[in-house]
């Protein structure tokens, strides 16, 4: 029993160490990991050596610090491919992205942050922001603003209570109050927008996607050139709310 758990101790602590090198986004040092776990540096330094011997941490080869590797990624993306709503979602993309010729992006929240494990581009596209497997702001985008506006209200304030809402552009919204009438908003219509807000040029319109117990599982947003968003916005508006509801519906949702 206590070599048992000893072991479970020892995966919740690689556990705690991949959770804290996720959250930085960039390499860390067996000292700063020392410090974030209050552990001995022998045991930083022999976990960090296993999870980089089986590929799920790599050593930068100019810091000497340590960042995900691509064995977790890989992982990380087998997960991602079976999750049902990528099935159900990926003919819908594809019809709504040749519609208006514009990209679209699928993402879920990911801990405190939204993570698009899908995207759909026209033929012939230039590559914008984002790209699947990128990680975008909850206040400046469609999918963040869906995501909290359908969140439990505990939930929500627990990620608000202290979050940065930094100013990407001039159209950023960045105090709490101010987002959060928005998001009351967004419930109320059903549809999110994203104003140039992360990006200038850049614009958006998206919808929730529901379970089959009634909880948004998912954010879907349309994004693309502002000035073509907003010309062609009444009838985005009405095929986001259309594509939303059909994926929803093969998930088991029931409005």
């Amino acid at each position: 029993m206590d070599k048992q758990k000893r072991l479970m101790g020892s995966i919740k602590k690689a556990s705690d160490i991949l959770s804290f090198m996720s959250d930085e986004k960039r390499p860390l040092g067996i000292t700063e990991l020392t410090h974030r776990t209050n552990l001995p540096k022998a045991t930083i330094a022999t976990i960090v050596s296993t999870l980089e011997a089986i590929g799920y941490v790599e050593k930068d080869p100019f810091s000497q610090k340590y960042r995900l590797g691509p064995q977790l990624m890989q992982i990380g993306l087998r997960c991602i491919a079976s999750l049902d709503i990528i099935t159900v979602a990926r003919a819908w993309m594809e019809r709504f992205s040749f519609q208006f010729m514009e990209p679209i992006n699928l993402g879920i929240l990911v801990g405190d942050s939204v993570t698009i494990v899908m995207r759909f581009e026209p033929e012939n596209r230039y590559m914008v922001f984002p790209q699947a497997g990128s990680t975008i702001p909850l206040h400046s985008t469609c999918i963040g603003k869906v995501l909290l506006a359908y969140m439990n209200r505990s939930e929500r304030d627990r990620i608000l209570e202290d979050y940065a809402f930094v100013q990407l552009t001039t159209n950023t919204i960045t105090s709490k109050a101010q987002f959060l009438k928005e998001l009351a908003q967004v419930k109320k219509t059903g549809v999110s927008f994203d104003h140039q807000e992360s990006i200038n040029g850049l614009a958006g319109i998206g919808g929730p996607i529901f379970n089959h117990v009634g909880a948004a599982i998912a954010g879907f947003a349309v994004s693309g050139n502002a000035d073509r968003i907003k010309k062609l916005s009444s009838e985005i508006i009405e095929a986001v709310k259309f594509t939303t509801g059909q994926v929803s519906a093969q998930l088991g949702y029931t409005p």
